[in-house]
């Protein structure tokens, strides 16, 4: 007897959307609102510091360029991880959306929710076999846990089975 039902199925897609879709489109507001006031702020002003500065001014004008370079390739590192992530974040959204609109198809019973059930499956199943080959202790441990699960409830939509009635 497969401990899978196609309504437990469902839940836990519906389920998986908020906890997916949620992060994801809080992150891209972030990255939106960032956007916004980077296009809208203006630029740092060049220190000025006369046309005949003394060795005092030529050391803090040289500390001021070095710490401007050394910002400046920190904010270009931390704008291509923030690039990323929003990239990553949209994937969520997208797979969110599969994941919520298929619990509520296999909710209703609908035929195409148990295809595109078993491709988000597969989808999942893949990497974490990957996963499973690759970690080692408890984290293989893990991955075959979930490796499992994708297989029993893929076994689940293609067998069909209906709610268990107690």
């Amino acid at each position: 007897m497969n401990p899978i039902s196609i309504p437990l199925l469902a839940t836990l897609f519906t389920t998986a959307s908020a906890l997916v879709g949620i992060p994801s489109i809080t992150l891209l507001l972030f990255y939106l609102a960032h956007q916004v006031v980077k296009l809208t702020g203006s630029a740092a002003a060049n220190p000025n510091f006369g046309t005949n500065p003394d060795a005092v001014l030529l050391v803090l004008k040289w500390m001021t360029g070095a710490i401007g370079a050394l910002s400046s390739l920190v904010s270009s590192a931390a704008q291509l991880l923030f690039n990323v992530l929003a990239v990553v974040a949209a994937a969520g959204v997208v797979f969110a959306i599969a994941c919520w609109f298929t619990g509520r198809g296999l909710g209703a019973q609908a035929h195409w929710a148990r295809i595109s059930a078993g491709a988000l499956l597969t989808l999942l199943l893949l990497p974490s076999l990957l996963l499973a080959l690759s970690l080692h202790n408890i984290g293989r441990l893990v991955m075959l846990a979930l490796v499992g699960f994708f297989v029993v409830a893929l076994h689940t939509v293609w067998a069909g089975y209906a709610a268990q009635s107690s």
